[in-house]
């Protein structure tokens, strides 16, 4: 089963990476940068899960599932920001006949409403929700990593 899990990770970023880098647009540059940070969360979560053993695999999947919300934070802020400098819901409208999706629904509301821009700013703000913990695991980590605070001297 492992080996298919990383059969099915290579496949799905060989797919996602000729889909993401077809045309050039920097909303693509911002779902490319989150699609591959997705990768490498997939990545350590696999490699975690299969060979490192009690410490490394709970450190390793901790800092995998991070890396996915982060990823997943960085998508939201990237839609949010591209609906709200464009002025339009139509990236969170589904293409088709039936957009009966709730986020399509949504979507609709608001632009009825003529609130596109705030439903970005919205959706921006979940997605700096989502990926500040993340922010705030990375950052910690790195200070912990860089050795012991200096003294303090009271006086």
């Amino acid at each position: 089963m492992k080996w298919f899990f990383l059969t099915f990770v290579v496949l799905l970023a060989w797919l996602g990476n000729r889909a993401i880098l077809e045309s050039f647009s920097s909303a693509r540059a911002v779902a490319g940068v989150a699609f591959n940070i997705f990768i490498l969360s997939l990545l350590i979560i696999w490699r975690s899960a299969y060979f490192f053993t009690s410490p490394r695999r709970q450190r390793g999947l901790v800092v995998g599932h991070a890396l996915l919300m982060f990823a997943a934070g960085i998508a939201l802020v990237g839609a949010g920001a591209d609906a709200f400098l464009a002025g339009s819901c139509e990236g969170f409208i589904s293409a088709g006949q039936k957009s009966n999706g709730m986020r399509s629904q949504v979507a609709i509301y608001f632009q009825n409403l003529g609130y596109c821009r705030e439903l970005g700013i919205g959706v921006a703000l979940l997605g700096i929700f989502l990926a500040y913990p993340s922010i705030r695991l990375f950052v910690g980590i790195t200070r912990r990593s860089s050795g012991p605070p200096a003294a303090s001297v009271e006086l």
